[in-house]
């Protein structure tokens, strides 16, 4: 089964080849100064001192009342999101023009789509120097490269994993969690935690993928399976989901607050 945790989904390495924009988990925001502010003028002052063009980028964190019940582990909130998207998969298709607040674009990544091949690789390739050396003096990361900074988050993510899925009371609930599901018809194919918490996700995703990007009129129908799978999912695992995903929630926020990826004072 692939891991619920990556390196970019949990901490998100934007310079990393692959990578996206910051992804955001729950974390209480800090009056305080930023170091992730700190970290963005040292690449800036670096760029420059090599000739190129960096703008400070640090994205606001935010999150709505909801996501912050659904992180832990509301069940009527749990409830009201799984009634409407299911696990999230199909109902990206179905509900692809919902409004939202329009998510905040690196501006360097305009600066890049500027440049000719030449010069593209020596902007990525200084601008991982110069994240190197941020992360080193701002955090006290020990690190020489980028790939060595990728290689601690990489321990961190597996940390993250061992805590959980060690975790005595998580143990003790995904039994009956399990046996609920596999009573229900459900496929369960492991028990351990984070199995049993990325299992539905990751079994419609698959589906997803065999579908080739479906319009709203041909996802919807999987949508409503997909619906009537999470609901059962979650009241199978109301306990587990009450005890797992405010542990969750705070270890992946400290991780990403250790990283840089959330605020830090």
């Amino acid at each position: 089964m692939k891991k619920r945790l990556a390196v970019c989904g949990l901490l998100g390495l934007a310079l990393l080849a692959g990578c996206g924009a910051e992804s955001t988990a729950a974390a209480p925001e800090s009056g305080a100064k930023d170091k992730r502010h700190e970290r963005e003028t040292l690449i800036a002052d670096c760029m420059k001192q090599k000739g190129f063009k960096y703008v400070i980028h640090v994205p606001p964190f935010k999150q709505s009342d909801l996501e912050k019940r659904v992180a832990s582990g509301d069940y009527a909130s749990l409830k009201e999101v799984r009634s409407k998207y299911g696990f999230g998969a199909f109902s990206r298709f179905v509900y692809k023009d919902e409004g939202g607040e329009p998510e905040r674009k690196d501006p360097n990544e305009a600066i890049k789509a500027g440049l000719d091949k030449g010069q593209l690789e020596a902007y990525e390739l200084q601008a991982k120097t110069c994240y190197t050396t941020a992360v080193k003096k701002v955090f006290g990361f020990e690190v020489k490269s980028l790939a060595d900074f990728s290689d601690l988050t990489a321990k961190e993510i597996e940390r993250v994993d061992r805590e959980l899925n060690g975790d005595a009371k998580l143990n003790e609930l995904a039994g009956p969690f399990a046996q609920c599901l596999t009573g229900k018809g459900e496929k369960v194919s492991s028990s351990k935690p984070l199995d049993l918490a990325a299992r539905g996700s990751q079994e419609w995703e698959e589906l997803v993928a065999k579908q080739k990007e479906p319009s709203a009129a041909a996802a919807r129908p999987y949508l409503t399976r997909e619906i009537k799978s999470a609901l059962t999912d979650l009241e199978c695992g109301k306990e587990f989901y009450a005890a797992f995903n405010p542990l969750s929630t705070r270890l992946n926020s400290e991780a990403r607050v250790k990283f840089g990826f959330l605020p830090q004072s």
